[in-house]
């Protein structure tokens, strides 16, 4: 399929680019229109935990200059780009899944050009199965990242010969194991634990679309440093603006940073350990005033950074 460069609409036209510190000279090249050809897993049971929907499409971009966000029902989610699958990694919340229907998935790239994927997918929240798999838990939890792969029990109600475990949506028929209706096994992959980062697991038949509701797996990066963030770009818009890209300069970010917009989490591109981007909501911005940024890392470690301001100035 053709991409060509995008016209903004209105309603997208204030998403900016924060340019500054970036170098070169003359007019920024225009970004590509994002095309979304497969989302990975498209259906979760109601109920699951947050977990991760990996996007395989081109024209993704993560930078100073900007990062391609995915959105969930046209609210912005984290996003971190992976250079080594050129996936978007994007966080889905859990109470984005708490009851049965459809989601609409989509990506924004930041202006110049950019815009929003041609084609959004539909994500398929299902119903729990009456007297259905249930998780209660997995022994261990979490792994280190680049860890000998732990043989994972799964813990539950009702599972039944034939059912099989899942990891990140994708069934693990060769690697998991029933042993009784309340217990099973699964082997990750050492690929699985190539990378920091939250996996989900879930149990049920093959032949069926239902799982039980997923459970987390983590997997754990070195204990993470306290972050420090130095500047902002931009540091100040006018009241009305759209959602914004922030390019948040500092360190220690990890992967797993979250930026913070009055002590609230917002959707977060990482860049680097120097660089990550808050995607600040147009409902933030609505009004003359400020608000301020910090960026907090998860333990094992971590902590939240001091603040910087960031102001809204009269439209």
């Amino acid at each position: 399929m053709k991409i060509s460069r995008w016209v903004l609409p209105a309603s997208l036209a204030g998403i900016l680019l924060a340019l500054a510190g970036c170098g070169g000279s003359g007019a920024p090249a225009y970004n590509q229109t994002p095309l979304i050809t497969a989302i990975v897993p498209s259906n979760i049971t109601a109920g699951s935990a947050g977990f991760t929907v990996f996007i395989s499409g081109t024209g993704f971009i993560s930078g100073p200059k900007g990062a391609s966000f995915g959105y969930w029902n046209g609210s912005a989610r984290s996003t971190n780009f992976d250079t080594t699958t050129g996936q978007l990694q994007m966080f889905v919340l859990a109470s984005d899944v708490t009851n049965q229907g459809t989601a609409q998935i989509t990506v924004i790239n930041p202006a110049p050009g950019g815009g929003e994927a041609q084609l959004a997918q539909t994500f398929t929240i299902v119903a729990p199965q009456a007297n259905g798999p249930a998780i209660s838990s997995i022994t261990p939890a979490s792994a280190a990242v680049n860890a000998t792969p732990p043989l994972i029990t799964i813990n539950g109600a009702n599972f039944a010969a034939g059912d099989v475990a899942s990891w990140n949506g994708q069934f693990r028929g060769a690697t998991s194991t029933y042993k009784s209706q309340s217990q099973m096994t699964i082997q990750p992959a050492a690929t699985d634990l190539a990378q920091e980062g939250i996996a989900s697991i879930a149990v049920g038949n093959s032949g069926l679309v239902q799982m039980s509701p997923s459970v987390n797996f983590a997997v754990n990066g070195p204990n993470a440093p306290m972050p420090s963030v130095h500047s902002l770009a931009p540091a100040s818009a006018a009241a009305g603006t759209a959602d914004l890209q922030v390019l948040v300069k500092g360190s220690g970010f990890v992967p797993s940073s979250t930026a913070m917009w009055n002590a609230a989490p917002v959707a977060t591109a990482y860049i680097s350990s120097s660089a990550v981007i808050a995607l600040i909501p147009a409902s933030d911005l609505a009004a003359q005033g400020s608000g301020n940024i910090a960026v907090m890392n998860p333990a094992p470690g971590g902590g939240t950074s001091g603040t910087t301001a960031f102001t809204i100035s009269a439209p």
